[in-house]
């Protein structure tokens, strides 16, 4: 029986998830379907442009993502009571930018005051939306539902897109966090649809790639910033204290390193502080980890307190060291 949902989303502390969503029966809804011939690669770009803007208004930081021809990984920092803090106003606007009222399928931006307003003067509805933009559920559902609608009538048909339910991983550590980032960045490479990082499509590594001026010495300096951000400066406070160059330098030496064959390490003393990126053995042994499904990612102490908390039966491996 799977884990209640209640008990592997944190209630009260701002915590990193890894999320993963299957097309139904894993078939190739979202790419060129081997057996029809079918190419479907624009409903990733539907995703994509869904997925950014409901990340700008639930209580969410988005990290990372990659839609895949029959899945999609993204990697979110949830604050579940950032939403309690919003004024009245700052809710009805969340909810009108992330549902905008349409008029025959495009945005009517002349009616979005009008739905705020209607809004503002329904005080216990407002209250149920509030709830529903600081949910992760409500988040993976609003996300997936429209997508799921329009293939459907795109392709004439009826019935589940995705699979009911989607998987989610705690990241409970600035590592784990970095690690699944890593993870997902080097799906698309991996799965084949490209062959160097810069040709990622629908993925969040070709994103900031594409979005650097020139590949300019400022921009790389940049420290790791979600790539849309609901929960706004809070959402960035102790962030993980990577560069772009240093994280894109690190991913590109990955792909490289599974490419050629393993070469053995000499046995260590002993452990010494935090490692640099550059210590790619120990990050391709942190991504690997994140191949195995699990509730949460971590150090052997961080899984015993996130498991007790929960009445959870610890069975989580411990990150690498």
């Amino acid at each position: 029986m799977a884990t209640p949902r209640c008990k592997l989303v944190d209630p009260e502390r701002t915590c990193g998830y890894h999320l993963v969503s299957r097309c139904v029966r894993r078939a190739w809804l979202c790419g060129r379907d081997r057996g029809t011939g079918r190419d479907f690669s624009h409903r990733r770009r539907w995703l994509v442009n869904r997925l950014r803007r409901l990340a700008c208004c639930f209580a969410v930081d988005l990290d990372a993502y990659a839609v895949m021809s029959n899945h999609f990984h993204v990697v979110v920092r949830h604050d579940p009571k950032a939403c309690e803090s919003w004024s009245a106003d700052e809710v009805a606007r969340r909810w009108v930018e992330a549902f905008p009222p349409t008029e025959k399928g495009e945005v009517a931006e002349e009616r979005k005051e009008e739905v705020r307003e209607l809004l503002l003067g329904d005080p216990q509805r407002l209250e149920r939306l509030r709830r529903t933009l600081g949910s992760l559920s409500s988040f993976m559902k609003h996300l997936k539902q429209p997508i799921a609608r329009r293939a459907n009538e795109e392709d004439g048909c009826q019935g589940h897109f995705f699979e009911q339910r989607f998987y989610s991983g705690a990241l409970l550590s600035d590592e784990a966090v970095r690690a699944a980032m890593a993870y997902v960045d080097l799906n698309p490479v991996r799965a084949g649809l490209a062959r160097r990082l810069d040709e990622c499509r629908e993925a969040s590594i070709g994103e900031r790639l594409s979005g650097l001026r020139e590949n300019s010495a400022e921009a790389l300096a940049e420290y790791l910033r979600p790539l849309a951000s609901g929960l706004g400066d809070a959402g960035r406070s102790g962030r993980p204290g990577t560069t772009l160059a240093a994280y894109v330098a690190l991913l590109a030496t990955m792909v490289e390193s599974e490419k050629a064959p393993p070469v053995p390490k000499p046995a260590e003393a002993g452990r010494a502080t935090e490692p640099a990126l550059g210590d790619v053995s120990r990050w391709l042994a942190l991504v690997s980890a994140l191949h195995k499904r699990q509730r949460a990612y971590g150090t052997e102490e961080a899984l015993a307190r996130w498991a007790s908390a929960r009445g959870l039966r610890l069975r989580e491996p411990p990150l690498p060291v």
